[in-house]
């Protein structure tokens, strides 16, 4: 399953969340659009992925992961294909929300909710396995750069549809729901281990619904809800959407603004989501043994750094990208697999599915504002700088807000 997840994210990350901004110019440049009204459209996927998550969370946790993929993989074929035929805005637009919905049952919450229950005293570390596929999935974007620069845009969309039907609907069929309704345990141990003291927030002091949580691996989304552990998680959440979701749409244009080819520039993105693996493999491991709070607020702190730093390249200081890869890689990429497992940690597994998506449809807000902010900002300006800059200073309040989390207290055995 691990594998399978790993596979799935490489080509969901590489042809949609980190690929499609070398499509950016090229669309816009065949319909005339500004670079704010073309961002529009990563901003309605940022707003029905917010919608959508905690469906696709509720439906994961009720009916398992496999049924959900296949359809999701389905769908999102069928949106490159709308998009390689689109004459309108509209259309654009229409074809981009098709795709951002298949996307959302296969990747995600989906796949990090069947983890979940998979894996307990190894959680951090299956997490951080599963996001090394995005991690390398930066390595399909110089590969369509290449393809649109030769075939062409709607080309190249169409080629993307037909890989993503072949690989992704087989590896769904692997993707299995609860171990114990296949007679397992989690970690694959042959004796159950002792339930995580980390189980509701500290502040609930309702002893009937501590012991429950216990006896049911988790809090019910209803006192989820009441508890600042989910708050400060989905605003933290949210800050970092603000600052990187422009980022992953206007890392190729930006390049482009300082006269870099456009398959140079692809490659950029390459750099950035492997250098990324640092932090995913290397805080998610660490994520089993110290503690995910403060190992989430480094990884914030350096990617704070790394904007800056992307701040001030210039055409004759290209050079940056290099210390921009080595901080904003490994900082964009440990909490990837650290928020999640400390969520489960916290608030248990009995509802993750959902509470994880309803803690997207928080973040949401930062992404559906940051892609077009950062567009708008470049029509006005004809410059990314200031973005970039100004969301480094929005990413720090999220570092407080981590570290605002109280772990729960372990309760004395009898």
């Amino acid at each position: 399953m691990v594998a399978s997840g790993i596979v799935m994210h490489f080509f969901g990350g590489g042809t949609f969340y980190y690929g499609f901004t070398v499509f950016f110019n090229p669309i816009r440049s065949t319909f005339n659009w500004t670079a704010a009204v073309t961002s529009v459209a990563f901003s309605l996927q940022r707003l029905e992925f917010g919608i959508l998550g905690p469906v696709a969370g509720y439906l994961t946790d009720r009916l398992g992961p496999r049924r959900l993929m296949l359809c999701g993989w389905i769908v999102a074929g069928l949106g490159f294909q709308l998009m390689s035929n689109i004459t309108s805005l509209f259309a654009f637009y229409a074809s981009f929300m098709v795709i951002a919905m298949g996307f959302s049952f296969t990747s995600g919450t989906v796949i990090n909710t069947a983890i979940a229950h998979w894996f307990t005293k190894k959680r951090s570390r299956a997490l951080a396995l599963v996001f090394v596929g995005p991690g390398l999935s930066g390595a399909l974007v110089p590969l369509l750069a290449f393809s649109v620069s030769y075939f062409g845009w709607r080309e190249t969309l169409t080629y993307v549809s037909f890989a993503l039907w072949g690989i992704g609907i087989p590896l769904s069929l692997v993707m299995r729901h609860k171990p114990a309704d296949y007679g397992y345990l989690p970690d694959g141990d042959s004796v159950p281990a002792s339930p995580p003291p980390v189980i509701a927030d500290q502040e609930k002091t309702d002893e009937e619904v501590l012991q429950s949580s216990d006896e049911q691996g988790g809090i019910t989304l209803k006192e989820a809800l009441r508890t600042r552990t989910f708050w400060l998680l989905a605003f933290v959440f949210s800050f970092q959407q603000l600052a990187q979701s422009a980022v992953m749409v206007h890392i190729v244009p930006f390049l482009e603004s300082l006269n870099v080819v456009r398959t140079t520039a692809a490659v950029a993105v390459t750099g950035m989501t492997l250098f990324s693996l640092a932090g995913r493999i290397g805080f998610g491991f660490m994520g089993d043994y110290k503690d995910k709070r403060y190992l989430i607020a480094a990884a914030l702190s350096l990617q704070i750094i790394g904007l800056f730093i992307f701040s001030f390249i210039m055409e004759d200081m290209i050079w940056l990208m290099i210390p921009f890869f080595i901080t904003y890689g490994p900082g964009y990429g440990g909490p990837i697999p650290l928020r999640p497992a400390l969520q489960a940690d916290i608030l248990g597994t009995r509802n993750f599915g959902t509470i994880l998506g309803l803690i997207a449809t928080v973040g949401m807000l930062g992404g559906l504002i940051s892609p077009v902010f950062a567009g708008w900002v470049f029509d006005v300006t004809g410059s990314y700088h200031l973005v970039w800059r100004l969301f480094g200073l929005v990413l720090l309040p999220a570092i407080p807000l981590i570290l605002l989390i109280k772990l729960p207290a372990v309760k004395s055995k009898p």
